[in-house]
């Protein structure tokens, strides 16, 4: 990977598709760093790249590259607003979404993940209304309908509209399965079978349903590799307080002390504030994670 903090102008006065390509691949990159270590590993390296976009977008170029490099652009602010989210930066977040909807304009997948992401930050932050609202807005792409049904169905988990939940969850799994999984963008590619799994099982613990809740969750945890460590913290904190629910405060000691171990080992803001439940769940039991 380049130097983070520097990146050559462009090298001439007009453009090509190979310098929409190492913006893409930039932007890919960093992105990965983002699913492993957080968002406060890389989100520094992603606005520097910004100024890079800048500079491409004030060169010559095709009909087809501006097109490309408009929703390139789109994406580095997707990327930013998300590593912004996840650092604890809402303001900066909103900032780059905003950006990013304006550049993505042509892009209509790419709107829908947009969107989706800002519907992400109002869930997080309990304006579940404000969430739903976002996921709401429809996609036409069946990968990008399963992310919007699905992160619905999580809002109303949240609500605890049970009926709504498991119908939009379905809808998500429908949709997941009319998805063409050999053309996947990169910004959609995290939603796969075993984010589908670890949706659902988040979905039922919201509802407090262990007995399908505890299998989900156990199956994505085993199922994320290292690239999706962040994913994977979140499913141990889930399961955890699963555990928790249940009366079972050893196995819920033992998951949540692998969960605060592997959140130690990112930088996301975004993990400790999903910890904080289970951290009262643990205390109000008498249980130590630490």
């Amino acid at each position: 990977m380049a130097n983070p903090a520097y990146f050559p102008p462009p090298h001439s006065s007009r453009i090509g598709a190979s310098d929409v390509e190492q913006l893409e691949s930039q932007t890919r990159s960093l992105r990965s760093v983002d699913y492993r270590y957080g968002g406060g590993a890389c989100r520094d390296a992603v606005v520097v790249r910004i100024y890079w976009a800048q500079q491409l977008l004030a060169a010559e170029a095709s009909d087809a590259v501006r097109a490309r490099l408009l929703s390139a652009v789109a994406d580095l602010h997707n990327l930013a607003g998300w590593t912004s989210f996840d650092s604890g930066q809402v303001g900066a977040a909103y900032h780059h979404f905003d950006r990013a909807l304006d550049y993505a304009r042509h892009d209509e997948e790419l709107t829908t993940n947009i969107v989706y992401r800002r519907g992400r930050v109002h869930l997080h932050h309990g304006a579940t209304g404000d969430a739903l609202a976002y996921f709401q807005r429809g996609a036409t792409a069946p990968l990008a309908a399963s992310i919007m049904y699905v992160n619905e169905a999580w809002a109303y988990a949240r609500q605890g509209r049970s009926a709504e939940a498991l119908r939009a969850l379905g809808k998500a799994q429908d949709s997941f399965a009319a998805a063409d999984s050999a053309h996947v963008p990169d910004w959609a590619r995290f939603h796969d079978e075993t984010d589908l799994t670890a949706m659902a099982g988040v979905i039922h613990a919201e509802l407090g349903d262990t007995r399908l809740a505890i299998p989900a969750l156990s199956e994505a945890i085993e199922r994320f590799g290292p690239a999706m460590t962040r994913s994977r913290t979140f499913c141990l904190i889930a399961l955890a307080c699963c555990h928790f629910l249940d009366g079972d405060l050893d196995q819920g000691q033992a998951v949540a002390v692998r969960a605060v171990s592997a959140a130690q080992e990112l930088r996301s803001e975004r993990v400790w504030d999903r910890m904080r439940p289970l951290e009262q769940a643990a205390a109000v039991r008498g249980v130590a994670l630490r």
